[in-house]
């Protein structure tokens, strides 16, 4: 099903939530592509080895693990506050995907492109994953609004269903949108009385060729898609995916 196929009536607008993740796959970017306003949650307690510092490739058919190196902090801290640790070596980790990728078709402009885009410093993971998430959108041709909840002005201190809602208020929002496997984490009927419908998304992730004769390996980095397709084909596959009401 595509998701374009059935926009919101006049006057209705549907709000996604996330934290930003590094080079995130391709269901993420379905996410952005089916709201009408996207916000990067980068106030709330970062998770270790989660998404937000690491991602998988591909190597000789296998999902492997790259990450940026964080400097050591508190557990309590939040994204925004995360830093990346001195010691991180770029090069290292352009290496190991031109390594890994050095197959595939697209590969030169692809690592030209991340080289780019990482090399310059940021002051935070989250601030390096906006800059990441914005270009990829750009190559997807992906115009949904992104914003940071740290920059909205909501008083609400916790992480909970409650903050969700004063959220999409703040945005002025009549739909949130979420990814279907975190459905659980809320209730239909709290949105509803807050005057919200609350939709959930299954990414559609079609198989590619991968450059071998592997089985196809499903969920990995958005890098790994452009690295054998155009972004074009990417990009109208980031139109895919299935919404229904929660």
């Amino acid at each position: 099903m595509n998701q374009q196929s059935a926009p919101l009536a006049p006057g209705r607008q549907r709000v996604a939530l996330m934290q930003p993740y590094f080079l995130p796959y391709l269901g993420y970017f379905q996410l952005i592509a089916a709201a009408d306003h996207f916000v990067l949650y980068d106030n709330v307690q970062f998770i270790k080895n989660g998404w937000i510092e690491r991602n998988r490739y591909l190597l000789e058919g296998e999902a492997k693990w790259f990450r940026i190196a964080l400097a050591k902090a508190s557990h309590t801290q939040h994204i925004m506050e995360r830093r990346i640790s001195e010691g991180f070596d770029l090069s290292e980790l352009l290496n190991k995907l031109d390594f890994a990728y050095r197959k595939a078709p697209r590969r030169s402009e692809m690592m030209t492109w991340l080289e780019a885009l990482l090399t310059p410093a940021a002051d935070s993971i989250a601030a390096l994953n906006e800059r990441v998430i914005k270009a990829c959108c750009l190559l997807l041709g992906i115009e949904t609004p992104i914003s940071r909840a740290s920059a909205l002005p909501v008083a609400c201190e916790s992480a909970s269903q409650e903050r969700v809602i004063a959220i999409i208020r703040t945005c002025g929002a009549t739909h949130y949108l979420n990814p279907i496997g975190g459905g659980h984490l809320y209730q239909a009927e709290a949105f509803q009385q807050a005057g919200i419908t609350l939709e959930l998304l299954g990414a559609t992730l079609p198989p590619y060729s991968q450059g071998s004769s592997h089985p196809f390996v499903a969920g990995l980095s958005i890098l790994d898609a452009l690295m054998f397709q155009a972004p074009e084909a990417v990009g109208e596959w980031a139109r895919l995916g299935e919404i229904r009401r929660a």
